[in-house]
C-alpha cells in the first residue's frame, strides 16, 4: 500500500514538472501614437531626461498611466507599435492623458510629419 501512494505521488510530481510552460505572455492595447521631441517637457523634469531619469534618445516612449497599468509596464520593457517598431518604454504622461502613446523623435519637423497615428496595436514584449 505505501508503495502504491508513493508512485502516485512520484507520478503526480513528474507530471507536474513535466507540464508544458508558456515561453511568451503578450499583452495589448489599442492606442493613439503621437510624437513629441526636446522642446516639449513637464516643469517636474528636467529638459532632456525622462521620468525614470533616462536621456531621452529615439527609441523611447511616454505611455499614458492607464496603458502603464493595463499593460503592467515596468520602466525599460519593450514594446512593439504595430507597423512601426519596437521602442524601449521609458517616459510617463500626465494623468489626464488616456490611451495614448509618446514616439521620441530628434526634430519638431519629424514629430510634425509623424504625426498622429489612431488605433494603432501596442504590444508588450515578454
Amino acid at each position: 500500500m505505501r508503495k502504491i501512494a508513493l508512485y502516485c505521488l512520484l507520478g503526480i510530481l513528474v507530471s507536474l514538472l513535466g507540464w508544458p510552460r508558456p515561453t511568451m505572455s503578450v499583452s495589448m492595447s489599442i492606442v493613439t501614437v503621437t510624437a513629441y521631441y526636446p522642446r516639449v517637457y513637464c516643469k517636474n523634469t528636467p529638459v532632456g531626461y525622462t521620468t525614470s531619469g533616462v536621456k531621452v534618445s529615439e527609441g523611447m516612449l511616454a505611455v499614458s498611466r492607464d496603458v502603464e497599468k493595463n499593460l503592467n509596464l515596468k520602466f525599460g520593457d519593450q514594446v512593439m507599435l504595430q507597423g512601426m517598431g519596437v521602442f524601449e518604454f521609458q517616459d510617463r504622461m500626465h494623468p489626464r492623458m488616456k490611451n495614448k502613446v509618446d514616439v521620441f523623435m530628434k526634430s519638431r519637423q519629424k514629430a510634425v510629419r509623424f504625426g498622429v497615428k489612431r488605433y494603432v496595436v501596442l504590444v508588450r514584449m515578454a
